[in-house]
């Protein structure tokens, strides 16, 4: 078979920050669920001026608990669920989170290149 390419054209940040997290899921040993990747997405195509130097400040994450209907528990157990995962991580020094750099795409558009080999 031939190389297969597909353009997808996105009409919001958010769609195409959730794509780009299923498209990377199987690049990591424990994958991001559904919920913490409309989560992340959610997060990341805020205002930018609101998440430049911080994307999970206090005000982000309301905003994100109130789209999302989310408890401040339930937030606060898939942001942990994200950091044992590798896809986000804790500053050592200010215990700030951030995004694991590996896991940000580039914008406007991100190009991928899988390769599936059968071993016999």
């Amino acid at each position: 078979m031939s190389l297969i390419k597909k353009t997808v054209k996105l009409e919001s940040k958010e769609e195409y920050l959730k794509l780009h997290f299923f498209i990377i899921n199987p690049m990591f040993p424990v994958q991001l669920s559904n919920k913490e990747a409309e989560i992340l997405a959610s997060f990341l195509s805020l205002d930018k001026s609101l998440i430049e130097e911080e994307v999970f400040n206090p005000l982000t994450r309301k905003r994100v608990m109130e789209s999302k209907l989310l408890s401040p528990g339930a937030l606060g157990n898939h942001l942990k669920t994200m950091l044992s995962k590798g896809f986000l991580t804790r500053n050592e020094v200010t215990n700030k989170i951030s995004v694991n750099p590996m896991c940000l795409p580039s914008y406007p558009s991100q190009d991928y290149n899988f390769k599936l080999t059968l071993l016999k």
